[in-house]
């Protein structure tokens, strides 16, 4: 039988979470707290057993509890919630990839970006789809693209946005999608995904916008001499083809034609099966049984497409 793994998943680990909370206290970070099973090992493991997951990555969570936090905490902040995830990954070191999260992808913090790697052994590094409203494509994270391109260390994005109101939760229903779609847009048109061919991204959420809008997407560029000013620049391949080498999860809670629209567009050799555990409801059970299910629900998807889709890409990545 196939490996399933689970390739974005979230985790606040309980001895990172006090930390934060000392220093920098908010709503979100003191409701996420009192959810008993998000730091709980046994019961992930337990989850993971009961879906028939073989493996789950770990991402710290989440985004919006590090805004307002004094930069000059940054750095130990960053160092600390990688120590965590690392150390929790350890109880349980045949079922948990832990991944590293880097707040500020610059040249400032390629030391932790080796030590992730290279000490804690961790898959890759998470980082945010703007950091702190800078978009990705500004020239202080290029340092960071490159390591990963010449590493060939998969990068892991979460849609990060702040100052949308919170109203219905849209800004995180609708908003992380939209701005996961911003962010990857931008690695493409600014030339950094032709610039860094190992450049390896996993986005979540099925890479948000692009396959429903990849006509307008393309469109656009070819008509670019007629949006001067807007920093189109002449690619060395048409769009969509750098768009297709991401690499995207189906953590849809359950939206099988977006999972047949991302499955068209990307195919199956870049889609990673993912359930944003411990979020969704049942205490974040429902959605880890409704995503592999869904494979079922494609039409003309093969046995072999599914099996690398539920875990077959996601070990060849970490094989690189």
């Amino acid at each position: 039988m196939a490996i399933v793994i689970d390739a974005f998943a979230h985790h606040l680990p309980t001895s990172f979470a006090e930390k934060p909370l000392e220093v920098h206290p908010t709503d979100e970070l003191r409701k996420l707290l009192k959810h008993n099973y998000f730091p709980d090992m046994e019961t992930r493991v337990r989850v993971l057993d009961k879906v028939g997951f073989d493996k789950q990555v770990l991402t710290i969570a989440r985004p919006t509890t590090w805004i307002g936090l004094a930069p000059d905490l940054f750095p130990k902040m960053t160092r600390l919630s990688n120590d965590a995830i690392a150390d929790d990954a350890k109880k349980f070191p045949d079922r948990f990839l832990p991944v590293g999260t880097l707040l500020y992808p610059t040249e400032e913090y390629l030391p932790e970006f080796d030590r992730c790697v290279n000490e804690l052994g961790m898959a890759g590094i998470q980082i945010f789809s703007n950091i702190f409203g800078v978009p990705l494509d500004d020239p202080s994270f290029r340092p960071f693209f490159a390591r990963a391109n010449d590493t060939k260390t998969p990068i892991w994005i979460h849609p990060q946005l702040a100052g949308l109101s919170t109203d219905y939760a849209l800004d995180k229903s609708l908003g992380w999608p939209f701005e996961t779609s911003l962010a990857l847009g931008r690695l493409v048109f600014s030339g950094m995904m032709a610039q860094y061919p190992n450049l390896t991204i996993i986005a979540h959420h099925m890479g948000g916008m692009i396959t429903e809008y990849s006509g307008r997407l393309q469109g656009f560029y070819q008509i670019r001499d007629t949006f001067p000013g807007t920093g189109f620049i002449a690619l060395p391949k048409d769009p969509l083809e750098y768009f297709k080498r991401f690499y995207v999860d189906t953590a849809l809670a359950g939206a099988v034609h977006a999972l047949e629209s991302g499955y068209k567009f990307f195919g199956a050799e870049h889609l990673v099966m993912a359930t944003d555990y411990p979020y969704g409801p049942d205490k974040g059970e429902r959605w880890a049984r409704v995503e592999p299910a869904m494979l079922d629900k494609i039409s003309g998807m093969s046995q072999a497409e599914k099996e690398l889709i539920l875990g077959g890409n996601m070990q060849s990545l970490l094989r690189r």
